[in-house]
């Protein structure tokens, strides 16, 4: 079923290795046993689609027991999408594996700044599967990790079962430092059947706007990990160097509300500025905005460099107009920011 656009739903699906995107790229397509999948893996060849699943290899497709297909991510997105439109194959969801080691943004920006893909394709939401038994360590080691977090719309931590409750409400915690608005499932074995995955379109101006109301900033965490009474917890650590069992990240969440009309020209030039310029340390813009001359809240979101504006509810008569923006990235400058968007009131 495609969305109300026309357009077909991209799930992407991201995480780190050994997480078990795998498992929960098999249990998506067996849970939604009633939608025909196109499925684009990195790793397709090594760790891919059930094999139970497969009854045939047709045009460097494979094709799938339900009706699905699923395609080797080897010639590169934007080819393999063109593949996917120009075959013979009608499918109604896109799902899409990225390797993990992979920042997701890229895979973003194809659906964000190419228009023959945007005018197919809508965004659904990204899901990031992380592991419960070893986040803290991977974290600490690969910013990559913090990346796929800051971008997701969905969290699943996954192998609940393997740790004490103590080290799960601490994983948990962890992950709500880096993105306190995603929505995150505990599970065990990737087993989402009690999970809303597909068809969230987390991306749409009015989850988007939801979202940015509710918005509340997040505290960072930074504490010794030794501390913590429970045995699970304890990690190894280098003795010359006292820091290196303190889990600190340099990943913040801040939410800005001002109050009145923006220059809309003025806002588009500062943030793209801000969104080419520190593409690495600004990784998701999430707002409402309150633009002069216009009757309507303008929804902003921003992967990387690339953003789009929708139009969104209209302004009461009697509302007192505002703009509310949520950034998520690294060693964001919060007095400088609020200080730009205030220069830009009419």
């Amino acid at each position: 079923m495609e969305n109300i656009s026309g357009k077909i739903p991209v799930t992407i699906l991201t995480g780190f290795l050994g997480a078990g995107k795998t498992t929960l790229l098999n249990n998506i397509i067996k849970k939604y046993s009633n939608k025909r999948f196109a499925v684009i893996e990195n790793e397709f060849g090594e760790i891919g689609i059930d094999g139970g699943l497969i009854v045939g290899n047709i045009e460097n497709m494979y094709e799938l027991s339900n009706g699905c297909i699923c395609c080797n991510l080897s010639d590169g997105l934007q080819e393999t999408l063109n593949n996917l439109l120009t075959s013979r194959y009608k499918f109604d969801n896109l799902l899409i594996e990225t390797t993990g080691i992979a920042d997701p943004a890229g895979v973003i920006d194809n659906f964000l700044a190419y228009e023959e893909f945007h005018n197919k394709f809508v965004i659904d939401s990204v899901i990031c599967l992380a592991d419960a038994m070893t986040y803290v360590e991977s974290s600490n080691q690969q910013s990559e990790v913090h990346r796929q977090l800051a971008v997701a719309d969905i969290i699943v931590l996954n192998k609940i079962e393997d740790v004490t409750p103590e080290r799960g409400e601490l994983v948990k915690k962890l992950i709500r430092s880096v993105n306190p608005t995603a929505k995150m499932y505990a599970v065990s074995h990737a087993d989402i059947s009690n999970c809303d995955i597909i068809e969230t379109f987390a991306y749409t101006s009015q989850n988007i706007e939801k979202l940015v109301v509710d918005f509340k900033n997040a505290t960072p965490l930074n504490f010794e990990l030794s501390e913590m009474s429970d045995n699970n917890l304890m990690f190894a650590t280098n003795p010359k160097n006292k820091h290196n069992n303190i889990f600190q990240h340099s990943i913040v969440s801040e939410g800005f509300t001002i109050y009145g009309n923006l220059d809309a020209q003025k806002f588009v030039n500062w943030l793209q500025a801000v969104l080419q310029y520190n593409s690495q340390s600004v990784y998701r813009v999430k707002g409402i905005l309150s633009i002069a001359d216009s009757n309507r809240r303008q929804i902003l979101q921003s992967v990387r460099q690339f953003f789009i504006v929708e139009e969104g509810q209209e302004w009461k008569k009697d509302e007192q107009r505002f703009t509310k923006l949520v950034f998520i990235g690294k060693k964001l400058d919060r007095e400088a920011i609020e200080k730009y968007l205030k220069s830009m009131l009419v």
